[in-house]
């Protein structure tokens, strides 16, 4: 599934969640799930419990397959790695935590059930390798339409079509935003109303976890409730997440960061209006070597695709994400 953020203001919700259903009904049988919440933390995740329960209990199922299938890990063990997160996330942001008990009284589940879902990368990342996401960039002097495009494609597992979801956020402690998501997650990627937007992508590295405690979830989610994107920058740094990860963070004034998060600290190159920028799931910053083929190819089709002269229209960044050239090896599966 494609997502893409045109950082240009309120306009953005309306354009994004109308891209969305489009896709996806032209991309599956099962609609993507449209949902709004409102008023504090608690109260916007006990709404998405009780609006999503069935979702969330077929991603459950999904996952605790998924973990016992690749990883060999029952049900209480599952529950025992997500249970580490709750700490971490209570001091990064108690309304977050408050949303993540929101969404388990909601839809009935234990709260390190819920964890579980977002967790669901930090649990499985250093074992397998995830060939997945892309993610890109644009400035405002190289976008037809003179604004910053920020996108990402979120080739996750086909059984996550089940449970994708689209969730508006109208808070009374904090900025409104939107997010593309899996039910039962408070908030994968997205924008708020401030025009900070922030997409990631896994990193496979030879080296290992990194010394940040953090989900990757909660980390994004905290950077959209921010103002600026200095204060976003700034979450990142000081929460850094428990897995390699490669965030990309941009706001509507055309400025914005690549920041690749890994066991050897935090690297980073500045966007400006002037930049086009890609990646996949290696490491670029400095390059890793130990990357796997899925993603160096991918590397270099995004290479050629964004070798262009002319401006980039939202049409055309839309159809980097949806190209399928090298065929399993595609940025779009």
């Amino acid at each position: 599934m494609n997502s893409l953020y045109g950082i240009h203001g309120r306009a953005v919700i309306r354009w994004l969640t109308t891209l969305v259903r489009m896709e996806s009904s032209a991309a599956s049988r099962i609609p993507i799930h449209h949902i709004e919440v409102r008023g504090d933390a608690f109260s916007r995740g006990v709404q998405h419990g009780r609006l999503l329960k069935a979702p969330i209990e077929t991603a459950l199922r999904f996952y605790r397959a998924h973990f016992a299938r690749h990883l060999g890990m029952d049900e209480a063990q599952m529950r025992r790695r997500a249970a580490r997160f709750i700490e971490p996330t209570a001091e990064l942001s108690p309304k977050l935590m408050a949303e993540y008990e929101g969404i388990a009284a909601g839809s009935g589940q234990c709260l390190e059930d819920i964890l579980a879902l977002s967790g669901r990368y930090e649990i499985t990342y250093d074992r397998l390798r995830l060939g997945e996401c892309s993610n890109a960039y644009v400035g405002s002097r190289r976008s037809a339409e003179g604004r910053p495009l920020l996108g990402m494609n979120w080739d996750w597992r086909p059984e996550s079509m089940d449970f994708r979801a689209v969730i508006v956020a109208r808070c009374d402690d904090g900025p409104d935003h939107v997010v593309v998501t899996e039910c039962g997650q408070p908030g994968k990627y997205g924008v708020n109303r401030h025009g900070i937007a922030v997409v990631s992508s896994g990193l496979v590295s030879a080296d290992g976890p990194t010394s940040g405690r953090q989900l990757f979830v909660a980390v994004i989610r905290e950077m959209l409730a921010q103002q600026t994107l200095a204060d976003a920058h700034r979450v990142l740094h000081t929460s850094p997440p428990e897995a390699s990860i490669s965030f990309f963070v941009a706001d509507a004034h055309g400025e914005g960061f690549n920041t690749e998060v890994t066991v050897r600290g935090l690297h980073e190159r500045r966007f400006d209006p002037d930049t086009i920028a890609w990646h996949t799931n290696h490491c670029l910053l400095p390059e890793d070597t130990s990357a796997f083929e899925d993603s160096l190819v991918r590397a270099e089709r995004w290479r050629t695709l964004t070798d262009v002269r002319e401006p980039v229209s939202r049409v055309a960044f839309g159809q980097w994400f949806a190209d399928v050239a090298n065929g399993p090896n595609a940025i779009c599966k």
